[in-house]
């Protein structure tokens, strides 16, 4: 079985049969209509909320679920209200102030029939905005697996000392840690929006101080486990105890912020002919809004796509920039397919972060682009996994009525493992943000951004530039960002 590669390889673009919309506040007719569903009636003037009624006598409307959570998490799901219900609660409700007052996601049955839906909402005079929902997928690629210590068993993998860490002596980390005055980032909270995270593991105990995981209104699972690892490997990455004679070394001691953004429901990729985890749509644009609202000081999304970020998405990061939070992204992993130019890292203002290799080159996947801030290491990364097994995703096998069905699990090493990608080079800026804030003081996401950028070693490749579309400004250097 060939291990999975986490790129946009034949991956989707957008959800399909997804659209998120936006409806202006008091809208009259949904309250009228909330008690009819199907009808038309009273809707004249309103095409696009007609189309939705006609759409959902027809059986053709799957769900809308409202962004922001509801008040009451054990009332059922919205989705088996009518569809004008379900748009009223979201301007209707005492938190209309919420940033997803008015927002919902629409899925539908087919997607075939989406691009009628949107036009004729884009008509509406009650709908403020409409836009297709972009696919987040994870971008980091496992090294192979070892061979099995037993049939069906995933073996805990041994890194090496933490001393020999190679990543770490390439940014300088030990020097860094070593100055006189030195501040560890212990006040500093570091949202990690991923897979989740195993709260359990010895080497990061007491490291998480917040995880937000259940959604109990939405139709898919999303139950405490990090089934994937990618949470966790990200979350070492940042703030693995240090020094604690097990296991690997984080970057920094500071407050891991997590918020499981995938749920536990896998979906079929027939190009792939296998099952794959996206990010939820919704459990993201929450975790973006419950950032927001907490004021956490550094984000780091391992996570991309080419989809262009819908109204949402994008008014969620122009809130968190202005408030001075930095965000930090990877830039992607289709290196060999073109580059192409993935988000969340090419959002404006978002710190994107590529992957270099043990000699300062540009790894082999690493996506360019003249958005890059500047590259860290991102090939055999040792971090931690859960301590419990699970999987990347599933072979797709002929089910009954020839349908595609879960065959063998991709699964992925327990305890610890090394791996590659731009997803692991990103927690490196992530942490060193964190550190910079701690023994700088408070700053703006604007200068953390500069002082990254100038303090970033010019490699041997990039020929004595100050930037380059591989590396940004140069590979991040610890010991320098953190010296007056």
């Amino acid at each position: 079985m060939r291990p999975p590669i986490f790129t946009g390889e034949q991956f989707p673009a957008y959800h399909e049969g997804m659209l998120i919309v936006k409806v202006r506040p008091s809208v009259s007719p949904l309250a009228t209509m909330a008690g009819a569903p199907g009808t038309t009636e009273g809707l004249v003037g309103s095409p696009g909320l007609s189309a939705l009624a006609l759409f959902e006598r027809a059986g053709m409307i799957k769900r809308v679920v409202p962004l922001a959570r509801p008040p009451e998490p054990e009332s059922a799901l919205l989705g088996m209200r009518s569809v004008m219900a379900a748009l009223a609660e979201t301007v209707g409700s005492p938190a209309a102030t919420d940033v997803h007052a008015g927002v919902s996601l629409v899925e539908m049955e087919r997607g075939s029939d989406v691009a009628h839906l949107q036009l004729a909402l884009a008509q509406d005079p009650h709908i403020e905005l409409v836009s297709r929902v972009p696919v987040r997928y994870l971008v980091a690629e496992a090294r192979p697996r070892r061979p099995p210590v037993a049939a069906g068993a995933t073996p805990a993998a041994v890194p090496p000392p933490a001393a020999t860490m190679w990543n770490l002596r390439k940014i300088r980390w030990a020097e860094a840690r070593a100055r006189t005055g030195f501040q560890d980032a212990t006040a500093v909270r570091v949202a990690v929006l991923d897979t989740g995270i195993d709260t359990a593991h010895p080497d990061l105990q007491e490291r998480v101080s917040s995880y937000v995981f259940a959604h109990p209104d939405l139709p898919r699972a999303s139950a405490e486990r990090d089934l994937i690892g990618h949470g966790t490997h990200v979350a070492g990455t940042i703030g693995a105890l240090i020094n604690n004679d097990l296991g690997i070394n984080g970057l920094c001691a500071c407050q891991l912020a997590i918020w499981k953004i995938f749920d536990d429901v896998p979906d079929h990729i027939p190009s792939r002919n296998e099952f794959a985890y996206f990010v939820d749509p919704v459990m993201y644009r929450r975790a973006l809004a419950d950032c927001l609202d907490q004021g956490v000081s550094v984000i780091n999304l391992s996570i991309g796509g080419p989809g262009q970020p819908d109204f949402q998405e994008r008014a969620l990061f122009r809130g968190l920039l202005a408030n001075g939070t930095t965000i930090v992204a990877a830039m992607g992993n289709e290196r060999m397919l073109g580059s192409p130019t993935s988000y969340p890292a090419a959002i404006p203002g978002v710190l994107a972060v590529g992957a270099t290799n043990l000699d300062d080159t540009v790894a082999n996947f690493s996506n360019r682009g003249n958005h890059i801030a500047l590259c860290a290491p991102g090939v055999a990364i040792w971090s931690t996994l859960p301590t419990y097994p699970g999987q990347f995703g599933f072979e797709a096998i002929p089910g009954p009525g020839g349908r595609p069905i879960e065959g063998k699990p991709f699964r992925r090493e327990t305890n610890y493992d090394a791996w590659n990608g731009t997803s692991m080079a990103s927690p490196h800026v992530a942490a060193a943000a964190a550190l910079l804030l701690a023994n700088r003081g408070q700053t703006n996401a604007a200068a953390v951004r500069t002082r990254l950028m100038q303090t970033a070693d010019r490699v041997p490749s990039m020929n004595n530039r100050d930037f380059h579309p591989d590396y940004g400004a140069g590979r991040l250097n610890l010991l320098r960002l953190l010296s007056t």
